[in-house]
């Protein structure tokens, strides 16, 4: 079961013992780290993670998950188990962001890095769109954002978002439908706002 979701352990038939029962842990985190590393660079961003402490945010996801790589059962999802690691890893540095006093600089790196489109109409489209959502999700809560991004971004569904999160499945729906309601408010208040201005 494990193994499946980690991938096939390649042991070579000239190593030592030794160096064989060492190889599978480093393995098995190589596989998890190559086939959920951008997912969860992803989810990193979603949470709310600048764009300066990614990468830092990312090492500390997989440093956790080498360390309990060998505990985790597959009661789980691996892509759930990643993810709620990387929600409390995420937690942490905006808290950290958040007792730090802010400068221009670090404003300044934080901004969302936007995939350039094929046209310059379409990118210029597209980076708005990704800079007006990242924008509003930060005016949720830390567990509404939390939530939506769950269910709307990863689609995950409320049982997996209430496991994940460790809330019981109705805290869930309330969260989700407070996130939903402040994040299409906050659309139309700033719809409005720029129909308001000259």
């Amino acid at each position: 079961m494990v193994a499946d979701a980690l991938g096939r352990r390649v042991v070579p038939q000239d190593s030592p013992a030794d160096e064989r029962s060492a190889r599978p842990e480093q393995a098995d985190l190589s596989a998890v780290y190559e086939a959920h590393f951008r997912y969860v660079w992803r989810c990193l961003r979603s949470l709310g993670v600048h764009d300066a402490h990614v990468d830092d945010a990312l090492q500390d996801v997989f440093v956790v998950a080498a360390r309990k790589l060998e505990a985790f059962d597959g009661g789980a999802a691996l892509r759930t188990w990643l993810y709620a690691i990387a929600l409390r890893i995420a937690r942490k540095y905006r808290e950290r962001l958040r007792k730090e006093p802010a400068s221009l600089e670090g404003a300044r790196e934080s901004e969302p890095e936007l995939v350039l489109a094929a046209t310059a109409e379409g990118a210029a489209l597209q980076s708005e769109r990704l800079a007006l959502a990242h924008d509003i999700l930060g005016t949720l809560s830390d567990e509404q954002r939390e939530v939506f991004v769950l269910a709307r971004v990863e689609q995950m569904s409320a049982p997996e978002i209430a496991d994940v999160v460790g809330v019981p499945l109705n805290t869930v729906y309330s969260r989700l439908r407070a996130s939903r309601l402040a994040f299409e408010a906050e659309v139309l208040r700033r719809k409005a706002a720029s129909r308001s201005t000259p």
